[in-house]
C-alpha cells in the first residue's frame, strides 16, 4: 500500500504542478484546472485519477479518445453532471451568469474560488507523466499522461470500473514475464526434444493455464500438433481453424510436458504453463 502524502508534501507538489514550469505542457495544467472548477461545481471536495480524466476529455475529445475504449461523453456526463467545453469550462459559473447578467457600466465581482484538492494518487499520477516527458526533454502531455497511467495498474482498474479500457494492449514484465512457469518452442526438424520435464518452484500458485499456439514467431504453422502433460492429453490446435488453445492444468512438483506435431518443414509451436504470483503476507 503506498504511503499517504503529509500536508507539506501536499502543498510543494501542488504548488509545482500549479506554478512550475518544468512539469506540465498548457493542455495538461488547463485540463486540471477544468477538472477541479468541474469538481467544485459538482460539490466534489476531491479532484481524483477519474475526475482528471473527464478534464482531458473535456479540454480536448480528440487527444484523449484514441487512447481508450468506452463512452467516454456518457461517462464524462454521469462523473459531472454539471460541465462545459470550450472557453466556458475553465471560467466559473458564478462568473459567466454574473457576465451575462451586469451591465457593461457595472464591474463583474471576480471573488470566486474554488480549491484545488487533488487526491495522492492524482499527485502521483502527473508527477510520473512529468517524468516520462523530462526524461526525453519535454513537459507532460496527453500521450504521457496515457503512458503513465498504464504502468499503475491501480489506475488502470480505478479507470476500467468506470467504462475506460486502455485501446491499446500494453507490454507487462510481471504479467508477461513473471508469471511463466514453463515454455518452450517446438518445431518440425529433425533433433528436437519432444518430451520435457519442468519443476513447480513455489513462487508461482494455481489456477495454472496452459497456452498453445501456432506458429512460433517468424516460421510456419504445423498442421497440427497436441499436447500431453503428465501422461493427460490437455491441448491440441489445427491450421488455419484453431491456431491457438488456454486451458487450466493441474501441476505437480515434477511435470512431464509431452509433445506430438505434424506439419511442414519449418512448421512451429509454442507452448507456455502460467501461474499467479504468490502474494507476500
Amino acid at each position: 500500500m503506498k504511503p499517504s502524502l503529509n500536508t507539506s508534501q501536499r502543498s510543494f507538489s501542488l504548488q509545482r504542478m500549479t506554478f512550475g514550469t518544468d512539469l506540465l505542457s498548457p493542455e495538461i495544467a488547463e485540463s486540471l484546472h477544468r477538472a477541479s472548477l468541474a469538481c467544485a461545481e459538482n460539490q466534489r471536495k476531491e479532484t481524483g485519477i477519474l475526475d482528471f480524466f473527464c478534464g482531458l476529455y473535456l479540454q480536448d475529445r480528440d487527444a484523449i479518445t484514441p487512447y481508450f475504449t468506452g463512452d467516454f461523453a456518457t461517462i464524462v456526463s454521469q462523473n459531472f453532471p454539471i460541465h462545459r467545453f470550450g472557453r466556458e469550462g475553465l471560467i466559473p459559473k458564478v462568473m459567466l451568469d454574473q457576465t451575462a447578467s451586469t451591465d457593461e457600466a457595472e464591474p463583474c465581482s471576480s471573488d470566486f474560488s474554488f480549491p484545488l484538492n487533488y487526491s495522492d494518487e492524482l499527485h502521483r499520477l502527473i508527477w510520473l507523466s512529468a517524468k516520462l516527458a523530462n526524461a526525453v526533454g519535454k513537459k507532460a502531455s496527453v500521450r504521457d499522461v496515457v503512458a503513465a497511467a498504464a504502468l499503475d495498474k491501480a489506475w488502470t482498474d480505478e479507470l476500467q470500473r468506470s467504462g475506460l479500457v486502455l485501446s491499446r494492449s500494453t507490454a507487462d514484465f510481471d504479467r508477461d514475464v513473471g508469471t511463466v512457469v514453463f515454455h518452450d518452442s517446438q518445431h518440425m526438424g529433425e533433433g528436437w526434444q519432444r518430451t520435457r520435464e519442468f519443476e513447480l518452484d513455489g513462487a508461482l500458485q494455481s489456477p495454472f493455464q496452459l497456452e498453445l499456439s501456432t506458429p512460433s514467431g517468424p516460421f510456419r504453422p504445423v498442421h497440427s500438433a497436441k499436447v500431453k502433460l503428465n501422461g493427460i492429453e490437455v491441448a491440441s490446435v489445427s491450421w488455419p481453424n484453431k491456431p491457438t488453445a488456454r486451458v487450466e492444468v493441474e501441476l505437480l512438483s515434477l511435470n512431464r510436458i509431452e509433445f506430438e506435431l505434424d506439419g511442414p518443414s519449418f512448421g512451429s509451436i509454442d507452448v507456455t504453463v502460467r501461474g499467479n504470483r504468490v502474494q507476500p503476507q
